[in-house]
């Protein structure tokens, strides 16, 4: 009888745990001037983010929803979108991750597949960690090994809103991508590698204007995938969002050659800037996204914002 009730506290202790480390949590992370950042654990997202406007006022730039409960209906909002396995689908923006670490300015995240997931051979264990420097940028970085070959994709499902202002049209809002060339959808919505020019068309960002400037020339606002013309130097900005009412702009620097630019249609009041590991390095060799057992995938992502403009996107 006693080695039954041993068996059976373990039992109920092991519950617990396991209860508990699947609790939904969210994490505040503040740098040394005040720019804050909340990270839940469900979907390993980014909830909030603020920065500061022109006269000195921090504002949230990222859209999201007040309760994790919200995120039922909406899972790739603000989350760590991984498309993995034979089938290629995403399923890690509904799960709850682990927490690895966390600190004042940083937070690692960890989940790891069950085996046959998605298809899996294996197990991929991913880890994601977000960190607010006190140069005012966020820094986004995915590690991910796996036990059996694999197809991997990694990005993000953040959408920005320089004004401050989540209802506020983005339109207005001015945009350069150092891209020529933009990577074609298939009807499956997968980037068939299919190179295209863009200049001088409606998707041509290589000098900064207004996005709504000719979005109306588009079918439904703009959803295209960018082959960033220095895929393989991450000193140079992929991308610069400028709103030149609250004076904010964002650089985004990758290590992904490829930038998949979203409106979520014409009247848009948010923007997603996704790195993707697809494309074309700087030879011109096409990217390999598969990953083997015994290496390890390492893609990095930086949100950097000032109210100092670049010269590039100064509109006076």
């Amino acid at each position: 009888m006693k080695h039954l009730r041993t068996i059976l506290t373990a039992a109920m202790l092991s519950i617990v745990l396991c209860s508990y480390s699947q609790e939904q949590k969210r994490f505040r992370i503040v740098n040394g001037n005040g720019m804050e950042a909340v990270i839940s654990n469900y979907g390993a997202r980014l909830v909030s983010l603020t920065a500061y406007n022109w006269n000195g006022r921090l504002e949230p730039v990222v859209k999201g929803h007040a309760h994790d409960n919200d995120y039922q209906n909406d899972k790739s909002l603000g989350a760590t979108l991984v498309y993995f396995g034979k089938n290629n689908e995403e399923t890690l923006s509904g799960k709850t991750w682990e927490v690895v670490s966390s600190d004042n300015q940083s937070v690692c995240l960890r989940y790891v597949t069950s085996e046959g997931e998605n298809g899996l051979d294996g197990k991929l264990n991913v880890t994601v960690t977000y960190t607010l420097s006190d140069q005012n940028a966020l820094d986004v970085d995915y590690r991910i090994t796996t036990t059996a070959r694999t197809q991997l994709e990694v990005t993000n499902g953040i959408c920005f809103n320089l004004s401050g202002d989540m209802h506020r049209s983005i339109l207005k809002q001015h945009l350069w991508i150092d891209a020529f060339l933009s990577n074609a959808y298939n009807k499956q919505k997968q980037l068939t590698g299919v190179l295209q020019r863009i200049r001088n068309t409606p998707f041509d960002f290589t000098k900064p204007r207004e996005i709504g400037e000719r979005i109306r020339r588009t079918n439904n606002g703009y959803d295209n995938a960018y082959q960033l013309r220095h895929p393989d130097n991450m000193q140079k900005p992929a991308a610069i969002l400028f709103d030149a009412q609250s004076g904010r702009a964002m650089t985004v620097y990758s290590s992904e050659p490829t930038l998949c630019i979203n409106t979520y249609g014409k009247a848009s009041s948010s923007i997603s800037l996704q790195p993707l590991h697809s494309g074309y390095n700087s030879g011109m060799e096409k990217i390999n996204q598969g990953l083997e057992p015994g290496q390890v995938f390492h893609g990095a992502t930086v949100f950097f914002f000032t109210t100092d403009p670049p010269l590039l996107m100064r509109t006076k």
